[in-house]
């Protein structure tokens, strides 16, 4: 037995044969122990790709440990793969170092030998230990009865007694995760499970303990889009349009089968633009509403979004990134949509942007968009990403808000996003903001300009009025907004700043640097747009400034925060590690930056 503070295992297999419902019975199993885990899905984006091809590879990434996780890690210590062609496709994402060892499934050898051997002297190559294994004939027997299902329950097996797990209480999970399947079918795939787990005793693999933290009883489990969708039902939003697009869809999903209890209206338009429409027709009525996309998704509603800024009608738009442009990597990862949220709408638009770094962020980022939507009557986008919304965390209950006026959010979800208080009394383009109804007060909504009275009126004077009220809303943030959290020294030879999901591998590469003597500090953003006014001098503090984004980047062309930085700052942003590779960022990836820049510093 290995025992450990952390550890980074895989599941690997053809997509449609269960990989990630294994997955989230692990992690619920880990979570009631006292683990704290974070994860990372391998979906594919195709519907039912061929199996047995590298297109097919789907499953899961799932780091365990006895303290809180920010981040999937830099290295997989253990990987259980189907079979040769995926652990192929696998190693070529170099995410393991010399040592780690692989579980593979020999099940198709016979057929594939020459495959098998040259992946099997591939991985050796590579330093990593292979222990090769067979499914027992009765548990490929009740699999055959099954149509082919259930080895994900064999390979749960081997997970199970290789982390020491309660088999009993895996079974448990695995009742209750299939407990709409009929008995019989229930009863196969328990004794598959149970074939496997005597199969891995026989085998004598190692197994590892990974060291628990004390189970707490109000401890929960739980997503980014579930618990931005928790969140939208807690800030006392009232309607969700939406159209379904990867990977934003869970959200409607959830709410779906939530919202109605709690007096929500959830509405699927038929497209993208219609969703908007419904969320400015709602929020023009005095509800507050909501939609979510994807950057796809963005781009048709940015006509709306130019509507809701210049006529003074709140919306509030989610937007989980994925890689792009077009249809682009519908399951991956990836922070390109920021100027598409900043400054996508035509004409000199005021808008709000915010980005959430974890799931905790998710549930409290509603509350503060619908804050800033109702005081400054603008736009006000949430930047997720893929990983955030699919990332699971164990976290202790969340306080609840059930907000009602926005008059009364908490501070503590101010502080959170990094915000003062907003004046009680802001000046508007125009006089008359009453909702529909009230007597006496006729409303124009339109996107022409107007003047004071909401009169259409096309001269230089009110045009010019009209842009520098809607400018000093979002100003009115930017002075408001407070010092963006920060890691590390106050300051020193190079300053890593990040936006979103990048939070939690800035932190901990910034923590490793730290131990080794390193004169560095980290900053991450929550606000992405407007920025606050102190960032000139915070980088004057440092020798270097660098970004670390999950976005391209080359010599001409730097990343979009990057690009926000200099512009605001007029100080030199360097890239540090600009990845468009679909994937979280690695803290050893970031570690590595860290050194080379400051030994250039110093030369």
């Amino acid at each position: 037995m290995i025992k450990k503070d952390a550890i980074r295992f895989e599941l690997i297999m053809d997509a449609g044969n269960g990989a990630q419902k294994a997955g989230d019975i692990l992690i619920k199993s880990f979570a009631q122990s006292g683990h704290f885990v974070y994860i990372e899905p391998i979906i594919p984006a195709e519907i039912s790709p061929p199996k047995r091809t590298p297109h097919s590879m789907s499953g899961v990434i799932i780091r365990v440990s006895s303290s809180p996780l920010s981040n999937i890690g830099s290295t997989t210590d253990i990987m259980l793969v189907e079979h040769e062609i995926l652990l192929e496709r696998r190693l070529k994402d170099h995410d393991y170092e010399a040592g780690a060892t692989v579980l593979l499934d020999m099940g198709f050898q016979k057929r594939a030998k020459d495959a098998y051997a040259d992946v099997l002297a591939h991985a050796e190559e590579c330093g990593l230990k292979v222990i090769g294994f067979d499914i027992y004939e009765e548990a490929n027997d009740l699999i055959k009865e099954l149509n082919g299902n259930g080895k994900n329950m064999y390979y749960l097996g081997l997970l199970t007694y290789l982390f020491e797990g309660d088999p009993d209480e895996l079974k448990a999970l695995i009742q209750e995760t299939f407990k709409k399947i009929p008995k019989e079918k229930l009863d196969k795939n328990l004794a598959i499970f149970d074939c496997a787990y005597q199969h891995a005793v026989e085998l004598n693999l190692e197994t590892s303990y990974i060291k628990k933290a004390k189970a707490e009883d109000d401890n929960i489990l739980l997503d980014g889009n579930t618990a931005l969708s928790m969140g939208i039902i807690d800030a006392g939003i009232k309607l969700f349009s939406g159209y379904p697009i990867t990977p934003a869809s869970t959200i409607m999903h959830t709410l779906a089968k939530t919202f109605p209890a709690y007096g929500g209206v959830l509405h699927q338009a038929e497209d993208e633009i219609s969703a908007i429409g419904v969320v400015l027709g709602s929020y023009f009525s005095g509800v507050p509403a909501i939609t979510a996309t994807s950057g796809p998704g963005l781009s048709l509603k940015q006509e709306f979004i130019g509507l809701s800024s210049v006529s003074e009608v709140p919306c509030i738009v989610v937007d989980v990134q994925r890689g792009g442009p077009s249809t682009g990597l519908p399951t991956r990862t990836e922070q390109t949509d920021l100027f598409a949220a900043a400054f996508g709408s035509h004409g000199d638009n005021a808008k709000i942007v915010l980005s959430i770094a974890n799931v905790k962020d998710a549930f409290y980022v509603p509350h503060i968009a619908r804050y800033l939507a109702e005081k400054l009557r603008v736009p006000v986008i949430i930047l997720s990403d893929y990983m955030t919304s699919v990332s699971y965390r164990v976290l202790t209950k969340l306080p609840l808000v059930q907000l009602n006026d926005v008059e009364d959010l908490d501070d503590f979800v101010l502080e959170r996003f990094r915000l003062k208080r907003l004046p009680a009394e802001i000046e508007m383009v125009k006089d008359n903001q009453a909702s529909p109804g009230e007597l006496d007060q006729m409303r124009r909504v339109t996107g022409l300009n107007t003047d004071q009275s909401g009169f259409v009126e096309y001269t230089s004077e009110s045009n010019a009025r009209a842009h520098k009220i809607r400018n000093e809303k979002i100003n009115l943030v930017r002075k408001s907004l407070l010092e963006p959290e920060r890691f590390g020294d106050e300051e020193g030879d190079v300053l890593v700043v990040a936006w979103g999901s990048c939070r939690g591998a800035l932190n901990e590469s910034i923590s490793l640097a730290k131990q080794e003597g390193l004169r560095v500090g980290g900053m991450h953003l929550k606000m992405v747009y407007p920025l606050p006014l102190m960032l000139g001098e915070i980088f004057k503090k440092y020798k270097k400034v660098v970004t670390v984004e999950i976005a391209y980047a080359d010599e001409f062309k730097p990343t979009p925060l990057a690009t926000l930085l200099r512009s605001e700052t007029l100080q030199d942003v360097g890239c540090a590690i600009a990845q468009a590779t679909g994937r979280p960022l690695k803290p050893r990836d970031v570690l590595a930056k860290i050194k080379e820049l400051t030994l250039a510093v110093e030369v």
